[in-house]
């Protein structure tokens, strides 16, 4: 009877611990490391961007809702130098009207979920979920123009969490 018991707890205890080996990420810890140790602990990262004065930004989101992007700057000796959340509010207030093109914005907070044009005002709109204020589960879409400068964005609440939709 107890063999049974055990069983049915070790089971639920197994899966977790199976989906908490793959939600590693990177964090300040990690400051310091070399590339290939962070290449190592966390993988290959879904992008990687250039960066001013040598070295590059790795991206690693966190799940596939994408509400967590961590960034990793490797300097140019290969070692990391930081590693931020990068889809929070704060960073998004950042974004400048007029002046960052979509190179600026990919930099800064990776892969959008999704992109989507927008005809009656000629811009596409590049999807970023993440949660406000760690409460509120959010979308910040940055709107680009045909020549690639923002030219608008706006917070909502992620159409995924509405219900009644399955286009996102």
């Amino acid at each position: 009877m107890w063999k049974s018991s055990l069983r049915s707890l070790l089971a639920p205890i197994a899966v977790l611990a199976a989906v908490l080996a793959g939600c590693a990420v990177p964090g300040p810890s990690a400051v310091g490391a070399s590339s290939a140790t962070v290449l190592e602990r966390y993988g290959t990262p879904r992008e990687r961007h250039p960066l001013a004065g040598g070295g590059e930004r790795w991206f690693y989101p966190v799940g596939s809702l994408q509400q967590q992007v961590w960034a990793v700057d490797i300097d140019p000796s290969g070692r990391v130098a930081r590693v931020t959340q990068v889809r929070t509010a704060e960073n998004f207030a950042r974004v400048r009207l007029g002046i960052d093109t979509e190179a600026d914005i990919r930099r800064e907070f990776g892969p959008p979920r999704t992109t989507e044009f927008y005809s009656r005002v000629g811009l596409v709109g590049w999807m970023f979920p993440y949660v406000e204020n760690l409460v509120w589960n959010s979308e910040m879409v940055i709107y680009v123009d045909p020549q690639g400068i923002v030219r608008r964005i706006e917070n909502g609440p992620d159409p995924r969490f509405l219900g009644g939709s399955d286009r996102h």
